[in-house]
C-alpha cells in the first residue's frame, strides 16, 4: 500500500509540475509575441519615416527641375518649341513600327 501512495502522490506532483511548465511556456509565449510585436512596429515606424524622408527629397528634385524647365522655356521659347516638335516627331515614327 505504501508503493501505491508514492505513485499517486509522485502522479500529483508531476502533474503540478506539467501544469506548472505550461503556465510559464504560455507566458514565455506571451512575452516573445509582444516583443515580437513591438520590434515590427518600430521597423514599421523607421521605415515609414524613411520614406516620408525620400519622397519629400524626390519631391524637391522634381520641383526643382520643372522650375529649371520652365525657366528654360521662358527664356528660349522658340527653341524650346523646336525641340518639343522634333521629339514628337521622332517618338511618332518609333511607335509608327
Amino acid at each position: 500500500m505504501v508503493a501505491k501512495t508514492d505513485t499517486t502522490a509522485d502522479s500529483a506532483k508531476l502533474q503540478a509540475d506539467v501544469d506548472m511548465l505550461r503556465k510559464d511556456l504560455a507566458e514565455v509565449t506571451r512575452t516573445l509575441k509582444t516583443m515580437g510585436s513591438d520590434a515590427a512596429h518600430s521597423t514599421t515606424q523607421a521605415a515609414a519615416e524613411r520614406i516620408r524622408e525620400v519622397s519629400g527629397q524626390a519631391r524637391d528634385q522634381i520641383d526643382h527641375a520643372r522650375d529649371v524647365a520652365v525657366e528654360h522655356v521662358r527664356d528660349r521659347p522658340l527653341t524650346s518649341v523646336a525641340v518639343t516638335f522634333g521629339v514628337g516627331l521622332l517618338i511618332g515614327r518609333l511607335l509608327q513600327k
